[in-house]
């Protein structure tokens, strides 16, 4: 049973990010208009597919009430909605996925652990939150940059802090804009950076302590051992 739904999560992870890179390459890039609707075929099947896991899924949960709460913007991802924010959702609703299919085969649940003490899927959903705020405002705002496609290329290059300078904006307000896509840039990016070091560090430490008890166990058996001899002597 394990293994099935290891199979499925696979096969659902493939999916959707092949949709996600369909979807935004269509978007992106002048094509036909019968590939256009085939990947937007595409993506309904999918999405259908989506919606039986997550019901399948909210069926067997304990608590209803919280699954709901823990997976609305999620729901919001498996939308077949020709809008950019819904399509950025996607990638919550793949994340999940992929929290899925580590737990079919984690019986000790340590990922969910791992999350819950380094708020990695919380730190990924603000990330997503902030580039759209971003740049749906910039698009708004700016009268340089005059579609959706340009702002958030523009907010990308802005908060990873690449700066390749094609696209500049024009108003004050675009650039008080750009200056939070840089600062929240580096707030994201390197509370991503303090994950990866809290992984290395707690791995350090347990095989420090793993290696410490293996120690001490020896040091009391040595102990022990000597005990028996000092006891053995006393008695001739």
């Amino acid at each position: 049973m394990e293994k099935s739904k290891q199979r499925i999560y696979l096969i659902l992870i493939f999916t959707t990010l092949l949709d996600i890179i369909l979807l935004f390459y269509v978007e992106l890039n002048p094509v036909s208009l019968t590939f256009r609707n085939e990947i937007y075929t595409f993506d309904i099947i999918l999405c259908g597919v989506l919606w039986i896991e997550f019901i399948y899924s909210y069926l067997k949960s304990d608590n209803k009430k919280q699954y709901l709460i823990d997976n609305s913007l999620s729901i919001l991802g498996m939308l077949p909605i020709n809008f950019v924010f819904l399509r950025a959702l996607r990638l919550v609703k793949l994340i999940q996925l992929i929290k899925l299919f580590v737990l079919a085969r984690d019986k000790q649940k340590n990922l969910t652990n791992f999350l819950k003490h380094t708020y990695l899927d919380k730190i990924i959903l603000i990330a997503i939150i902030f580039t759209f705020i971003l740049t749906v405002s910039i698009r708004i705002i700016d009268p340089n940059i005059n579609d959706i496609h340009t702002a958030l290329w523009y907010i990308i290059v802005t908060i990873t802090s690449t700066g390749y300078g094609d696209i500049v904006p024009s108003t004050l307000s675009g650039r008080i804009i750009g200056i939070i896509g840089m600062i929240g840039g580096i707030l994201v990016f390197s509370s991503f950076t303090a994950v990866i070091s809290s992984l290395y560090i707690s791995k350090i430490s347990k095989d420090n302590h793993d290696n410490l008890n293996e120690k001490i166990e020896d040091l009391t058996s040595e102990i022990e051992r000597l005990n028996e001899k000092i006891d053995d002597l006393k008695k001739e």
